[in-house]
This record gives structure tokens, sequence and C-alpha cells, in this order.
């Protein structure tokens, strides 16, 4: 679709250069988690934390700027366009950037039990962009973007269906990961749209790596900031998961632990990580375990008869302040001894077994 001036304008925006992905590093690997947080350190399992370094806000920054600029590229997003999209807060608030900077309406339809902080981070953005809470149990957020989104005037770049979700990934963030992560076995990713793990299955594939890529789903119905259950995904999500994913590779972990184990992180990762980082962890010890139990550990090993693992951090835990403490008990934030890790993971509190 040819532009006029006015949309050429939009394309041509410094914003784009000024943002562009490949000159920010995107993610940092820790050390080594150290035997004290990783039960599976006698088995030679090696666990690292790959974590948003701080410059970028977090792991969706260019996600959003992609699903802005592809509607600009196509078209759809125009001068006079609102642009509306359903998220958690991530996405919603590089896009709010990228709308606060073009200078185009977006809409951002947000659950309603998004923490205050996360809501604040996009409002802080001014006038173009509108923050939208979203308590309907009857449409989702995602049900209401598109229906808005499909609109004359209006438009839905929407994460959970664009092919520009997981090619974000596989284009910029795979790269990184990979460059300082040899020979990985197993690589834990929060599973919310899906397209980060997608992103990264494809990359691991195409670039010839053993890597198997796991998506970590919330068990049952609770829920995790940027990480949705299984339901959720099903009923939400377009991407083409399945194909990538049969159901033995997936991993399912609970929401409580999920907080408890970010916040025990943060004596070993430099990146105080958040929950959905938690999450991915919870389903990294639960893939180990089983594999443990199974004796299938030793398919794993590299030539130096290691295994290293991998787990995705998305985002800080800055803007999740109120619903750790909401969550973690006093006596579990006060608590400056870690717990009996493999007591926790092997069925007794997280309810793995």
């Amino acid at each position: 679709m040819s532009m006029g001036g006015r949309e050429q304008e939009l394309l041509d925006h410094p914003f784009w250069p000024a943002t562009d992905p490949d000159r920010f590093r995107l993610v940092r690997l820790s050390s080594p988690f150290p035997e004290a947080f990783n039960p599976f350190a006698r088995e030679g399992v090696k666990i690292f934390a790959a974590g948003v370094p701080g410059e970028m806000e977090h792991s969706k920054t260019y996600v959003g700027r992609e699903g802005i600029l592809e509607g600009v590229r196509n078209g759809a997003i125009r001068r006079d366009t609102i642009v509306h999209e359903a998220t958690s807060g991530n996405t919603g608030q590089s896009m709010a950037k990228a709308a606060n900077a073009l200078g185009i309406r977006f809409c951002a339809h947000i659950p309603g039990d998004t923490p205050q902080e996360k809501i604040n981070a996009m409002r802080v953005f001014g006038r173009y962009v509108s923050p939208e809470l979203h308590f309907d149990p009857s449409e989702s957020t995602v049900e209401k973007a598109r229906r808005l989104g499909a609109q004359a005037g209006h438009y839905n770049p929407d994460q959970y269906a664009g092919e520009w979700n997981p090619a974000a990934h596989k284009r910029y963030l795979a790269p990184q990961i990979f460059r300082q992560a040899e020979d990985v076995a197993l690589l834990f990713a929060p599973a919310g749209t899906m397209g980060t793990a997608l992103g990264l299955a494809k990359y691991a594939r195409e670039q010839g790596h053993r890597t198997q890529v796991i998506p970590v789903m919330v068990q049952g119905h609770e829920e995790v900031p940027g990480a949705r259950n299984r339901g959720r995904i099903e009923r939400d999500v377009r991407l083409d998961w399945r194909s990538s994913f049969a159901d033995s590779g997936i991993e399912y972990a609970p929401r409580h632990e999920s907080f408890f184990l970010s916040f025990l992180s943060w004596q070993f990762v430099p990146q105080s990580l958040g929950p959905s980082f938690g999450l991915a962890l919870c389903g990294a010890f639960a893939r180990l375990w089983k594999l443990k139990q199974q004796k299938a550990l030793d398919q794993l090993r590299d030539e130096n008869g290691n295994i290293r693992v991998v787990v995705f951090g998305p985002d800080d835990s800055r803007l999740y302040s109120q619903i750790y403490l909401a969550e973690l008990s006093f006596e579990e934030l006060s608590a400056r001894d870690l717990p009996a890790l493999e007591t926790l993971i092997s069925g007794e509190r997280m309810r793995f077994a």
C-alpha cells in the first residue's frame, strides 16, 4: 500500500533508528547458580539465568516496537488510527512509548488485576495513551482488542496471533542468548503469548543447535504476571504453537513458588528478575526432577559431561513490588537462609509430584 506524505513521516520517524534493537544488549547470562541454589549440581547440571540487562526495560521492548512498526509498514496504522492491544503491561508499555513518540492514539486493554505500577508506566506517556482496565468475564482482553481493532480507523497488532511477535524474538533475542550460551541442552521460557518460545525454538532449529526449548505454563487456573495457564493460551493465542511443542515438551508451575523462587534468585542473579522468571525456573526444576527420576539426564550431557540449562527472565521485579508483598509472607521475605530446595522441588511444596 502506497503512503502519503503524513504516513511516510511515520515510517521515517527518528524513533525507529533510536530504538533499533540491534544497537542494544538485550540479554545477559548470569554465572552458573551455586550449589546452594541448584539441587542438580552434583549431577553436573549447570543452570544460568538469561535476563534483561537494563539497556531495555524488558524483553517486550523490541517486540512492542515491532508490532507498531509492522502496522506502519503495511499501511494499517496512519496518523488518525486508534491502535488497540491486549496486554498485561510489558508489550503495552513499549507500544505506548512508540505511540507517544509518533503521536498516534493507543489504547491498552489491561486485565483488572494488573499491578498499578505497570498501569502507571503506560499512563505516564500522556495524552495519546489510554490504559483501560478490563473486568468483563464474558470477553477476554484479547477478544476485546480484536473486536475494537477490526473497526474502520482502528487497528489491533495482536501479539497473540501476529507472526511479527515470534519473528522479533528470533531476530533479536535468540542470537544474543546463543552467543553467550554454548551447547545448551534445555532452555526454559515463560509462556504468555508463546512468541518467545516459538522464536527461540525456530532459531535453535535453523541454526542446528541441539537445544530443546521448553515453554512453562502456569499450573491449573492460577495466574502469574506476564504468563498464562493452558486454558487462557488455548483460548487467546492463534500462533501455531502446537506444531512446535508437543504436550511432553511443555512444563507447568504454580504461582506462589514462582514468586518465591524469583525472590530467592536475587541473591545470585545480577538482575532482580520478576515472577515469570520464577515460573520458568520452577518449570526447569520440575523437568530436571523428572529426568533424574527417569535416569535420563545422561542423554543431555555435553562432551565435558555437563548439562547446560538456561532459564529466560523477561523483565525485572520492580513493577511487581505490591504483588510480592501480597504474595509472600513476612517470614519468607525476612528469611536469609535458602530453604532445602530438594524438598521444595520434590513435590512437598511445589506440588510437582
